[in-house]
């Protein structure tokens, strides 16, 4: 697979996210409270604020334990806030704080998509699936699965539905796709300048940093699974054609090899690199303020609708390579394996075909 064209599509997914960290104005809020804390800064914090409007942002009152203006307004605006409100967005504080987890349970894990990536070649529906999902699953550092047992790991598996016309489904699959990035964008962005991140309340990207190293995680497990497969046909089939063509009408002979140090270091990083966006997914919006449970609520149902339906097409693009599946089978150095270590290098070869 040409890898390489992932660069421009991370690239073009991630601008989707730029303008989250458009500068923040103090003057969106969610709206259950919204009004409130206009209320507030036109009166109580008006001059806090009126400073931060200047431009002025390093200035700093360490007697009142803020470094900048812009903690200046929120420490403001906090002190004129009801405690009955501190103790719901406290509520709020700690939903959105599970909530990365509790997603990386309902999302697709790197080594899903890398057999969209890899194997299917599908990097434009595969990249946007990630972008209207941006979780990840935590893994076990050393432990990346069988390249190609996910696809055959029990019996009577589900397997691809027939639901009409190949066209039909591939329209289905990217207005999805387009839809859930959509989604997310927009609920990202409301979240970048309608709430304040404690640990960095002069800023507002760290909802959409989080969202979109997400795909970056993904893409490094696909070169993962790149680094243990070779692949055999077709050579030369146009990655147009791959890229708009089912998973279950495919045809490709994949060859799979022993693991290299290459791989091990992929296997590790992306691992890692799991295991650290849940925890900076759950830092980021553990730390959120000014949002009411009620508004939480409409923020995770959204994010959680897009990791939903992302996750049932990739569910059915899975199943369709699992349905795919001819045969498997193995060959020795008898029948042209090579020596590593003085042992056999057994391979084994996964037919895809029509």
């Amino acid at each position: 697979m040409r890898l390489a064209i992932l660069g421009p599509l991370t690239a073009c997914l991630l601008a989707c996210f730029a303008p989250v960290s458009a500068a923040r104005d103090f003057r969106t809020w969610y709206p259950e409270y919204g009004s409130v804390f206009r209320d507030i800064l036109e009166s109580t914090c008006s001059t806090e604020y009126s400073t931060w409007t200047e431009g002025n942002r390093a200035t700093a009152d360490y007697a009142n334990g803020t470094a900048t203006t812009g903690e200046s307004v929120v420490q403001c605006l906090l002190s004129s806030t009801s405690e009955f409100m501190k103790t719901n967005m406290a509520s709020a504080a700690v939903l959105l704080g599970i909530m990365p987890f509790a997603l990386s349970v309902l999302g697709s894990s790197s080594e899903e998509s890398a057999l969209l990536y890899v194997i299917s070649r599908r990097p434009l529906l595969t990249t946007l699936l990630l972008a209207g999902a941006p979780v990840v699953v935590a893994l076990r550092p050393f432990e990346f699965k069988d390249p190609v047992g996910i696809l055959k790991s029990r019996e009577d598996r589900f397997y691809s539905l027939r639901m009409g016309p190949p066209w039909f489904i591939l329209l289905l699959e990217y207005l999805i796709a387009l839809a859930s990035v959509a989604n997310i964008v927009h609920v990202t962005y409301e979240l970048g300048v309608g709430v304040i991140t404690m640990i960095l309340p002069d800023s507002s990207y760290l909802p959409g940093l989080w969202a979109g190293t997400g795909i970056i995680v993904h893409i490094i497990g696909a070169l993962c699974l790149r680094s243990r497969l070779h692949r055999l046909t077709p050579q030369r089939e146009s990655i147009l054609r791959s890229e708009f063509t089912l998973s279950s009408h495919k045809n490709i002979t994949i060859e799979t090899v022993p693991e290299t140090k290459l791989f091990l270091v992929l296997s590790w990083i992306t691992s890692v690199s799991t295991t650290f966006h849940v925890i900076f997914g759950t830092l980021a919006f553990s730390s959120m303020q000014f949002i009411s449970v009620k508004d939480a609520f409409g923020v995770i149902g959204r994010y959680t609708a897009s990791v939903t339906l992302c996750r049932v097409v990739v569910m059915y693009e899975l199943s369709g390579l699992r349905s795919s599946v001819e045969s498997i089978s193995e060959f020795t150095p008898e029948e042209g394996g090579e020596k590593v270590n003085g042992q056999g290098k057994i391979s084994r070869i996964f037919t895809f075909q029509y």
